[in-house]
């Protein structure tokens, strides 16, 4: 007799199954409400409150052209700090070793 085909076997696989599509379920749900809120910004109303669509991404671009250059500007930092402190740490090794004890 196969193992798999046990009833309590079938009865974990179909809680298994019966979990994935829960989950399934779930996101389906998920991404129906964003694409919502997506049709939303892109169709007109008449009178609607917070900002336009076109404010939104304005906004957007301009937070990630900033974060590139926090990131550019990190990288940078971290370059000339790489290149400075094995000398310095050379230095101060040097400057223990000559000191008597």
């Amino acid at each position: 007799m196969d193992i798999s085909h046990t009833p309590a076997t079938r009865e974990a696989e179909a809680g298994t199954t019966h979990e994935i599509l829960a989950a399934i379920l779930d996101q389906g749900r998920q991404t129906l409400d964003l694409l919502k809120a997506l049709i939303g910004l892109l169709t007109p109303k008449g009178e609607r409150e917070g900002p336009t669509l076109e404010e939104l991404l304005t906004k957007i671009m301009a937070q990630q052209s900033h974060i590139i250059t926090i990131g550019a500007m990190t990288q940078a930092d971290l370059d000339r700090l790489g290149k400075t402190l094995p000398d310095a740490v050379a230095e101060a090794i040097e400057e223990r070793r000559a000191r008597p004890s």
